[in-house]
């Protein structure tokens, strides 16, 4: 008996619960127009992004170059060595 109770109760509780998930939902108080200044917004930000994305892959380009010619440079203990050399052949 106790069973067909709680049973019974909880058929009653799941079927209160899904009507209660059903009601219709409540009106929109946003204004149109700062749905529109809100989607103006959005836009100008992803031009930025795109823009600031550019912008990186170029100094990161800028970046990678300037790390080839510095690597391509001569290594300072050898160009001291030269100048000694120079410095020993001219006489000082």
């Amino acid at each position: 008996m106790k069973a067909k109770s709680r049973l019974w109760m909880s058929v009653a509780a799941v079927a209160l619960l899904a009507a209660a998930g059903c009601s219709s939902s409540v009106p929109c108080q946003t204004d149109p127009s700062q749905v529109e200044t809100a989607r103006a917004d959005l836009q100008a930000a992803e031009q930025q992004l795109q823009s600031a994305q550019a912008e990186l892959a170029s100094v990161s380009d800028q970046r990678d170059n300037l790390n080839r010619q510095m690597n391509s440079l001569p290594d300072t203990a050898d160009l001291e060595r030269r100048l000694a050399l120079l410095k020993k052949g001219s006489g000082r």
